[in-house]
């Protein structure tokens, strides 16, 4: 096939991505990277039946071409993949293409220790795969291949979490690679071999045990991921946040103060090591006043990525955010609070590697901001009492000695912020004059008075099969309706969480290809995550976007901004984290690069029909995310999900509350039923308007 330039520009946006958000877990004895040695390539034994049937997108994505491991590393002039193995591997595949692994008996381990400096092996899941935990024989092949090379690399070609138990440990390198996209190959070698350096950061927490997941989601309350595991003392292989490179980054001095009502944090990022440039990401997370036990010990706030450090250079970040950012929510005033005590301000490199930078104490707790008074109904709360929270030597000290020095901050100096009432709706006023799309984007009508000419049939079909109509675009998930009167054009939706799912061969009634949609397939969000980059996500979604152009699709069911419970949950790869800051700022770095060439859909990847939680919890972290992300996006999907036996329908209290306390003025796509019951005329001329409203902005 003939490469054209934006088929060439996506493939190495979508090599680079992958590289860039690669997480580097376990490097002992310089076992990465792999690098020549006497001028030659490294000769490197390649194990695991995923070197081949390798995990690259969702199998309803069908991009141009997928890059496997063994491709990608035979492709690289720094590592040299045996030749022998390889053959026996691919031979097997023929034999097998249902993927079964290849007994390690057709191997002989000793012979390829002689030839070979390295091995790899390669564990591999696809996206849906319900085994989340080691095989017993990938168990023997680990155990077998790292007695037998002293210097083994664990490649995790998984949506995310995997069970790994003393595997882990018994591997001199272990490198998540997650579900890396269509050049998941080429970047793997990439970052092997140190053309690319690792730079990720789990965007999840890697517990010993995945019951320690089913522990943690039990109750859908304040404590998800880290805020479970490190409120509980639970134990960890790898915590939240946590990634290594090849060089060594270390925190200099660090501080925290207020500026006003602004929080600003400095941290100085130092390349300690005399070889290999690193980057660093410094989080800053937040407890908040003692006694408060229904709080998790502390919560990310913010994050900043140092640019690239050659050894000896340093880098000082500064972040802000305002002491706002800290309140939560208390039911009982309909109001987001700021409490009486101490709010402690934590700095390091992942929830578990941190040091106190200092204190602020409120002096007497104040109301912030008022919210639209809402009821969800009871549901279960967990408290940290008694529990024995993660803690780490002279943790007590650095508390004591930043609340001796804790800057004073008074209730009389914190910014207030009113309810924010949203007007009753009564409907459209017209002119009593038929008008078109066309007028309104003129300026010759209002929007107003177009949704008023309406009439009734086709008002209810602009709204209520918005989405559900078929679309002339192969593979196109559907279209809104088109109606010709009022010069209102069908637009195209499509769905794909790495990127846009098209049909990508088009036949004709004789089965020959008459043309091709060629798309192409991103890393998954769970693995974008990972690179805490807004940037490079931006990147993404840029390249989203332009192939939304060429194709002519208007909306894209962009990644699901709800969180990563646990990798149980369906859709787990389509989430971006389990904490709710880095999954909102996320999705709307992915929004804003699409947003020039079309619209990304927000939307929830979660297919549970119901969800207990309290309104405290729902605000402070199941729709944090999304609150984060509003702003960014110009449509959102309402789940088929109910909340505390509450239809999520575009007129329920739950999403009215949420327009307005979020001051959201997108328009709203169903996946399932769009109301709670049957909708009026008012009704339908409200969800018509921001319909209209977005077909308006369109720049086609």
């Amino acid at each position: 096939m003939e490469l054209t330039p934006r088929l060439t520009r996506n493939a190495l946006v979508s090599r680079a991505a992958a590289a860039g958000s690669m997480v580097l877990l376990r490097n002992t004895n310089g076992a990465l990277p792999l690098l020549p040695e006497a001028g030659e390539p490294l000769p490197a034994a390649v194990f695991g039946i995923g070197q081949l049937f390798t995990a690259c997108c969702q199998k309803a994505m069908t991009p141009w071409r997928t890059i496997d491991i063994l491709s990608g590393l035979s492709a690289s002039d720094r590592v040299k993949p045996d030749s022998l193995l390889a053959h026996k591997y691919r031979s097997w595949a023929l034999e097998h293409p249902d993927g079964a692994p290849m007994p390690l008996e057709r191997i002989s381990l000793e012979e390829l220790a002689e030839h070979n400096r390295a091995a790899l092996i390669v564990v591999t899941r696809f996206p849906g795969d319900e085994r989340l935990s080691l095989t017993p024989g990938e168990r023997e092949m680990i155990a077998a291949v790292s007695a037998a090379f002293a210097r083994s690399v664990l490649i995790l070609n998984t949506p995310g979490y995997l069970e790994l138990g003393e595997s882990a440990r018994a591997c001199a390198a272990v490198l998540f690679m997650g579900v890396a996209g269509q050049e998941a190959g080429y970047a793997l070698a990439d970052v092997l071999t140190a053309k690319s350096l690792p730079c990720g950061r789990l965007a999840h927490s890697w517990p010993e045990k995945l019951s320690s997941f089913d522990e943690a989601a039990e109750t859908a309350d304040r404590f998800s991921g880290y805020r479970w595991f490190d409120s509980f003392g639970t134990e960890l292989l790898y915590p939240f946040g946590y990634g290594l490179s090849y060089g060594r980054a270390e925190l200099g001095a660090v501080s925290a103060g207020l500026d006003g009502t602004d929080v600003f944090v400095t941290a100085e990022v130092r390349n300690t090591g005399e070889t290999w440039p690193v980057q660093e990401v410094v989080q800053v997370y937040v407890s908040h006043p003692e006694g408060k036990l229904e709080q998790p010990v502390y919560l990310l706030d913010c994050f900043a990525k140092s640019k690239l450090l050659e050894p000896g250079e340093s880098q000082t970040l500064t972040l802000r955010f305002p002491v706002t950012e800290l309140s939560v929510f208390r039911e009982d005033a309909s109001a987001y609070c700021l409490d009486e005590g101490y709010y402690d301000i934590r700095v390091g490199t992942a929830s578990r590697n941190t040091c106190v930078a200092g204190s602020i104490r409120l002096t007497r707790g104040a109301v912030v901001q008022p919210v639209e008074p809402l009821k969800l109904g009871p549901a279960l709360c967990r408290s940290r009492s008694g529990a024995a929270a993660y803690t780490y030597p002279g943790e007590k000290e650095e508390l004591e000695q930043a609340r001796r020095h804790a800057i004073r901050l008074s209730d009389r100096n914190l910014p207030r912020g009113g309810r924010k009432k949203g007007r009753e709706f009564s409907g459209c006023r017209g002119d009593g004059k038929p008008h078109t799309l066309q007028e309104l984007q003129k300026g010759w009508c209002t929007i107003f008075q177009l949704v008023a000419s309406l009439d009734d049939e086709s008002l209810r079909r602009l709204v209520c099969d918005f989405g559900f109509c078929p679309s002339e675009l192969p593979g196109a998930l559907g279209a809104s309706a088109a109606l010709e009167r009022y010069g209102i054009p069908a637009v195209t939706l499509a769905a794909g969480s790495d990127g846009l799912q098209l049909t990508r061969d088009i036949r004709d009634d004789e089965g020959k290809t008459v043309r091709h949609q060629f798309c192409t397939a991103f890393p998954a969000p769970g693995l974008l995550a990972c690179s805490f980059d807004p940037a490079l996500i931006g990147s993404v979604g840029a390249a989203v976007g332009k192939e939304m152009k060429e194709y002519g699709v208007a909306l894209w069911l962009a990644p699901g901004a709800n969180l990563q419970r646990t990798p149980r949950q369906p859709g787990f790869w389509e989430c971006w984290s389990e904490d709710p800051v880095l999954s909102g700022l996320c999705a709307a770095a992915m929004a804003a690069g699409v947003g020039e060439n079309g619209a990304a859909v927000l939307r929830t990847a979660d297919t549970r029909r119901a969800l207990a939680v309290s309104l405290p919890a729902w605000r402070d972290l199941y729709a944090l995310a999304f609150e984060i992300a509003a702003g960014s996006y110009r449509a959102a999907l309402l789940p088929a999900l109910s909340v505390n036996g509450e239809p999520l329908g575009e007129n329920s209290p739950l999403v009215r509350s949420m327009i307005v306390d979020w001051k959201y003025t997108g328009m709203f796509l169903a996946d399932g039923e769009r109301y709670t019951n049957g909708p009026t005329r008012v009704e339908l001329e409200k969800s018509a308007l921001r319909i209209v409203k977005l077909l308006a902005e369109r720049k086609d």
